[in-house]
């Protein structure tokens, strides 16, 4: 049978690492993991799967904001900029992380996390210029919406890094992105009222070598615009609605990052 370590990690909007991997060495310090991986490892891994998670949701949330712009086919050409898109990114990201990505270096965090959010913030530019792009040319309305940002995003960001990012949810618009057996079992949680909110899900599979980790989404204001009531009816990217309400649980990204010891 495979050997896991299961963890559920509260949330944390500031990171201060070495105060909080100290506390949870305190509580777990006679539980050595068993996939063969330090514990401070461990730990280490669980903040950058975190933060990663944190940094996307944060690009999908200023695109999510700039829908007004993006949507209006006679003013295409006003679609977000790249660079105005990264400041208000960096932005989002330094209010809820407490984290300053203009000047990573003095973040108190691991190395591996500086390195791979630098490349999630130049993906994440490049995937913006390039629906600019997209917006000025032919003009074949494609809705440059918070989950296509998303997927691009994360299918880009794991080809180059082989830490995989991936939005999913129960039900799922695009079957690619329908959740897997672990997934399900985290998005069911989730989807549980009485849920702590933003609390997130992880694990180690010794048999995989990798840690995985789940991050919640929930619904805003412009999510429901297409997300919300009245169920069923279709929305203005041709899908039926959801019924989604306000605040309410909407899916997950999914992180998994490969353990070397």
């Amino acid at each position: 049978m495979t050997s896991r370590l299961r963890w559920v990690i509260a949330p944390v909007l500031v990171f201060a690492i070495a105060g909080w991997a100290g506390s949870e060495r305190a509580c777990a310090k006679d539980h050595q993991p068993e996939s063969g991986a330090p514990l401070h490892t461990i730990l280490e891994l669980e903040t950058t799967a975190r933060l990663l998670a944190i940094l996307l949701d944060s690009g999908r949330n200023v695109i999510n904001e700039n829908q007004d712009v993006s949507d209006d086919r006679g003013k295409s050409e006003q679609r977000v900029i790249p660079e105005v898109f990264e400041r208000q990114l960096l932005d989002i990201f330094h209010s809820r992380s407490g984290i300053d990505l203009r000047d990573l270096e003095a973040a108190k965090i691991p190395a591996g996390a500086k390195k791979l959010l630098k490349e999630l913030v130049v993906v994440s530019k490049q995937v913006v210029a390039e629906a600019r792009l997209e917006g000025n040319g032919s003009g074949s309305g494609l809705k440059f919406i918070p989950a296509i940002f998303g997927a691009r995003v994360a299918t880009r960001f794991t080809e180059q890094t082989h830490v995989r990012l991936k939005q999913t949810a129960l039900a799922p618009r695009n079957p690619l992105n329908a959740p897997d057996p672990v997934e399900r079992t985290a998005l069911e949680a989730f989807a549980d009222p009485s849920y702590p909110r933003e609390k997130v899900i992880s694990e180690i599979t010794a048999k995989s070598g990798s840690l995985r980790l789940m991050f919640p989404l929930y619904t805003t204001r412009k999510c429901l615009d297409c997300h919300g009531d009245p169920q069923g009816e279709l929305d203005r990217t041709g899908y039926p609605r959801e019924g989604l309400s306000l605040g309410q649980n909407a899916g997950a990204i999914s992180v998994v990052i490969p353990i070397r010891p």
